[in-house]
């Protein structure tokens, strides 16, 4: 739907304000972002954009997660990083490309706003303290991916699992008062094993022996991190 409602228009407007991505933007700013904004929702399991789609729209999650991957060229899935609620994308190829450089899917339902690239990529050029949070934003993603490229090279099957859980939890876990970290989404066993490259069985095999080492908590398809030193293993 488009901002027709000016209720809604205020309470988006209040709550956009809030956030990194938009909140240096003046008061006209917003009102063009908001009235060209849409809100949509996607099912668990749907595809946003595929990854050489034209690169038309900016997204700001409101609600849910979805993950961001490309494909190989041997058409395998490779993943890219986990967004969650709170977050925009893409922030990849801004001002350069002409196509998105992954496909994004949506992990559980999910509730975006989505606005004309057009739009996000001309307030961005006019607010430099905008375009400060954009850099920031773009170098965290990249610092990530890389980290996690580093830690996923290695032979050992614990390992690999044991980074996938850890960088969920980086990625779109819940700091708890008791010092775990929660990851407030279901994660079943096939999705992790694409995260760290082992077959089903294999994260399976490994998920059981973190939980008997007491490092994680796997209930219900939600893991919770219980040893919060990322190379425990």
């Amino acid at each position: 739907m488009i901002m027709k409602d000016r209720n809604a228009y205020h309470e988006y407007a209040d709550n956009l304000r809030t956030h990194p991505e938009f909140g240096p933007l003046s008061d006209d700013d917003i009102e063009k972002v908001i009235s060209t904004m849409k809100i949509k929702r996607y099912h668990r399991g749907q595809v946003l954009f595929d990854q050489g789609d034209s690169r038309a729209n900016f997204y700001y999650l409101i609600d849910g997660v979805v993950k961001s991957f490309h494909w190989d060229e041997d058409g395998e899935e490779q993943l890219y990083l986990y967004i969650r609620q709170d977050k925009a994308f893409p922030y990849i190829g801004l001002f350069d490309d002409d196509n998105y450089a992954y496909t994004v899917e949506s992990m559980t339902e999910v509730k975006l706003a989505e606005i004309p690239m057009s739009v996000y990529e001309e307030v961005l050029q006019n607010t430099p303290e905008l375009m400060v949070n954009a850099i920031r934003e773009m170098s965290r993603i990249i610092n990530m991916a890389e980290t996690q490229l580093q830690k996923m090279v290695t032979t050992s099957a614990k390992c690999r699992v044991w980074n996938a859980i850890w960088f969920l939890g980086q990625q779109i876990g819940d700091d708890q008062e008791d010092g775990t970290i929660l990851v407030p989404y279901p994660m079943t066993l096939v999705e992790l094993s694409k995260v760290s490259g082992t077959t089903r069985e294999t994260t399976s095999q490994m998920v059981q022996q973190l939980v008997k080492e007491n490092k994680i908590q796997y209930n219900r398809k939600y893991f919770k991190i219980l040893v919060r030193d990322e190379t425990s293993t």
